[in-house]
């Protein structure tokens, strides 16, 4: 089913695209022409809303600007905003001098209801909508009846949502939208069967409907046929423009195996790799083979290129690997390609786990400067501080987070244990009180076992624990927390037993361990000492059996012979889509630029297909004018060795235009030089 968010830039440019600019008679309509052209060019939008603004104070009742307004305010999410001008444009409208469906409106006034959550007010404008489009745009009768009993079922009216989407069966009874509007509700209701014969009816209209797919997969999860639901939850990710993630990846970690192997074969096939690499990569984080998701972002970084995602992905793989040297350069690798507060904070982490406080201190600082908001930053800054054995500062930035955050239970923990050491028993009370009244489900993350302990609920605590392992066994850090509970319990035997369980999964955090105070109990304990040797030999093997560099340092990848021309620019001979060609490399260009000459010669012969074409680009011409040019992908750029996929191009209407590489291309080869004295382009990676 779509997307109702994806779907309203369609329809903002559908509304835009559709209005007349001279509709309002001999009114001075300047500013809103000239905001129409702006938004009919992709253009600033900001500069957009100052013409509206203008238009609108001189002819408040434009219906028109009105309109383009509202669609722009829906866009910023200012809902209020857009519900007054919708409200005056539906009173001002005449639809036979402005051309503008008074169904358009009220389609518009039911959007932003829906998005205020208002979903009863949305199932009275979208019923408004459907009623009055049967006269002045049947054409479009069908989305408003799919909005309308969308909406039916956003307000709790799934039997009403049933009766509009059988009505559109009837209007079309290949519709396979609205059977699968039928089938979400089966499914809702545990009707397993009667889901799959609508979707199987839905797959025989619509194969490539990606949807159908979907609820194809969420119908034989019900009824316990795992299997099919993997498959058919990969034919959705595959088929998909914009998958939701979790639809594959809840079923695929419960049955790892035959998702992982069926997965790696669509991945074979597929025509979106990228797609299937970045779930891969995700989906082995989430079970803890960080080994396998550095490989899958080592395809990335060879398909798109190195980036500050990467480099911090990577960090956190190294990290959990117990790799907290080779953590360190890549997180500083993120940091040198973007400074932002996630890399920051990624790298501060770093520090803290290999001991580095005052390092952890410096970027956890800046990132609290470069984005203050998030209570996180300050937890882990004043986590460090007390590590340090400075308590009082510590206090000082959890007081600072929990004015940003009063539901982040992991500070009120945390400030609750330092409040404790400084003898402040009562205010620590409260604050692991607070931890149990907004940390109330037991899974990853939580932490109200320690809150149970400290408040004299062993019980509790230990049953709490439990219940998070017991939910996701393989999670060692889980284990390891239950380890840290064991010793706070003055139960050292078990807590040994449960440290060396999770060494067993994967927990190689040593240099944590030297520091964690909940490991002073059995620090001496010689049981310890044997478990900590044993799988620091353990982890310097599982070193050996990996590629990490000390520091992702460039290698030279290619030298290719070039020929000097008249202007500072040379020629490279390349190969595009495995078509020799000669290419002028111009450090004073900003994009590909290519001539329609030779895009038709590669169209025509099998180097580009029509799916390349993605749309229009405008690009200045040497004489200053500026003109418009299809804009191709192209798949692979090879220089020598080196190699680019997925490089984007503008097509000149130019018979004489050479193949010209600027900055946006020459930036994603990573380091390149030039020999003067050989002549030759040297490219690092």
């Amino acid at each position: 089913m779509k997307n109702l968010l994806s779907f309203l830039s369609a329809l903002m440019l559908t509304a835009i695209l559709s209005l007349p600019l001279g509709a309002q008679g001999k009114t001075d309509t300047y500013n809103y022409q000239k905001a129409m052209e702006i938004l009919r060019d992709n253009g600033d939008e900001s500069e957009a809303m100052d013409l509206l603004d203008k238009q609108l104070d001189k002819t408040p009742d434009h219906a028109g600007a009105l309109l383009a307004r509202l669609c722009l305010y829906c866009k910023e999410e200012a809902y209020g905003n857009a519900l007054v001008d919708v409200n005056r444009a539906i009173s001002v409208n005449k639809p036979k001098k402005t051309g503008i469906k008074q169904s358009r409106l009220y389609w518009w006034k039911a959007y932003i209801y829906q998005q205020i959550e208002d979903f009863d007010a949305a199932v009275t404008w979208f019923a408004k909508a459907s009623r009055e489009v049967l006269k002045d745009d049947p054409e479009n009768s069908h989305t408003v009846l799919f909005d309308l009993a969308q909406a039916l079922y956003d307000a709790d009216r799934p039997e009403d949502a049933d009766k509009v989407y059988t009505i559109m069966l009837e209007n079309d009874e290949a519709d396979a939208e609205a059977m699968l509007g039928l089938a979400r509700n089966a499914i809702d209701r545990q009707e397993y069967d009667r889901a799959l014969a609508l979707t199987e009816k839905a797959l025989r209209i619509s194969p490539e409907y990606s949807e159908v797919y979907r609820f194809m997969s969420k119908a034989y999860n019900g009824k316990g046929e795992w299997q099919k639901a993997i498959d058919a939850a990969i034919e959705y990710f595959d088929k998909s423009d914009d998958p939701i993630w979790n639809v594959l990846r809840d079923i695929a970690l419960k049955h790892e195996n035959y998702a992982v192997a069926n997965i790696k074969a669509q991945l074979k096939k597929s025509k979106k790799p990228l797609y299937w690499h970045a779930f891969l990569s995700d989906f082995y984080e989430k079970t803890f083979r960080y080994a396998d998701a550095l490989k899958e972002y080592d395809w990335i970084e060879k398909d798109r290129g190195k980036s500050a995602y990467t480099f911090r992905k990577k960090a956190i793989c190294l990290r959990l690997m117990g790799f907290h040297d080779e953590a360190i350069v890549m997180a500083t690798a993120a940091m040198e390609e973007e400074r932002s507060a996630q890399n920051l904070a990624e790298r501060g982490i770093c520090y803290r786990e290999s001991g580095r406080f005052a390092e952890a201190i410096e970027d956890f600082s800046e990132a609290i400067e470069e984005e203050g908001r998030f209570a996180f930053l300050y937890c882990s800054r004043g986590w460090t501080y007390r590590l340090m054995g400075d308590k009082e500062k510590a206090l000082e930035d959890y007081n600072l987070g929990i004015d940003i955050d009063t539901t982040y239970a992991y500070i009120y923990l945390e400030r609750g244990l330092t409040l404790k050491m400084m003898g402040r028993k009562e205010a620590a009370r409260r604050d692991f009180e607070h931890v149990l009244a907004v940390d109330t489900v037991a899974t990853d993350g939580s932490c109200a076992h320690y809150a149970l302990l400290e408040l004299g609920r062993e019980k509790e605590a230990a049953e709490w624990m439990q219940n998070i392992i017991d939910k996701n066994p393989k999670n060692f850090w889980n284990v390891y927390d239950q380890a840290c509970l064991f010793t706070r319990m003055n139960r050292p035997n078990l807590a040994l037993d449960r440290l060396e369980r999770a060494f067993e999964l994967g927990y190689r955090d040593f240099s944590h361990l030297e520091f964690d105070m909940d490991m002073d109990q059995v620090r001496n304990m010689l049981r310890y000492k044997a478990l900590v040797e044993k799988y620091k030999a353990v982890l310097e093997r599982e070193r050996a059996r990996q590629d990490l560099p000390k520091t992702p340092a460039e290698t030279t990848v290619s030298e290719i012979a070039i020929s000097r021309h008249y202007g500072g620019t040379f020629e490279v001979p390349c190969q595009i889509n495995s078509l020799p060609l000669k290419m002028i490399f111009d450090t004073g260009a900003s994009d590909v630029i290519i001539s329609s000459v030779e895009a038709n010669f590669m169209l025509k012969n099998g180097y580009l297909s029509e799916s390349d074409i993605k749309g229009r680009r405008y690009y200045q011409t040497a004489s200053g004018q500026v003109s418009a040019g299809a804009v191709i992908t192209l798949k692979e750029v090879r220089l020598g060795d080196a190699v680019l996929r997925n490089v984007e191009a503008s097509v000149v209407n130019s018979q004489s235009a050479p193949l010209l590489f600027g900055q946006s291309a020459m930036e994603r080869f990573g380091t390149i030089t030039i020999d003067n004295e050989k002549n030759k382009l040297i490219i690092k990676q």
